[in-house]
């Protein structure tokens, strides 16, 4: 019986549209080299040297972060424990990710609700008070880090983070 030593290319965005997900909500771990799924090894090294806690495994065993668990302080574990040079810190910035706020978002809809806001350490978040007395939130790309804080303070769960391309 033959055994393949070679790993195969996942494509998970094919494999989440496959799944009925139009959007894949994976997010790789900060600082990711050019050709990530080539040179990672899936070793989970980096997942358990992860501070926060936030990677996790994802589609196809490799690491991925889970904003929901918390927010990247940017400590750069992640990157030491990677043995195989899938992680680089000189990855400027460490990822290209934005963030969206959904239709539930309580400040879109009327309701005082600033919990992103305050839990944004950069500052990136501020609120444009629009008709009816409403402060929608608005996002400042260049200020803002990809830490993910405004995500796990939501109670609705409407700040989403997504993939810039």
């Amino acid at each position: 019986m033959a055994r393949f030593s070679r790993m195969t290319k996942i494509d998970t965005a094919r494999r989440a549209f496959l799944r009925g997900n139009a959007v894949s909500v994976t997010h790789h771990v900060p600082w990711a080299v050019e050709g990530f799924e080539g040179v990672c090894r899936r070793c989970d090294e980096c997942i358990h040297a992860c501070e926060e806690a936030i990677l996790t495994t994802g589609d196809g065993g490799f690491p991925t972060v889970d904003f929901r668990r918390g927010a990247c302080t940017f400590c750069g574990a992640c990157v030491v424990a990677c043995r195989y040079g899938a992680l680089d810190r000189e990855v400027t910035p460490a990822w290209q990710i934005r963030v969206r706020f959904g239709p539930d978002c309580l400040s879109v809809r009327g309701v005082t609700c600033r919990s992103c806001g305050d839990a944004c350490e950069s500052r990136a978040i501020a609120f444009r008070l629009a008709v009816g007395g409403r402060a929608i939130p608005q996002v400042d790309t260049v200020a803002c880090d990809g830490c993910g804080a405004c995500v796990t303070v939501c109670p609705t769960h409407a700040v989403q983070i997504e993939e810039a391309v």
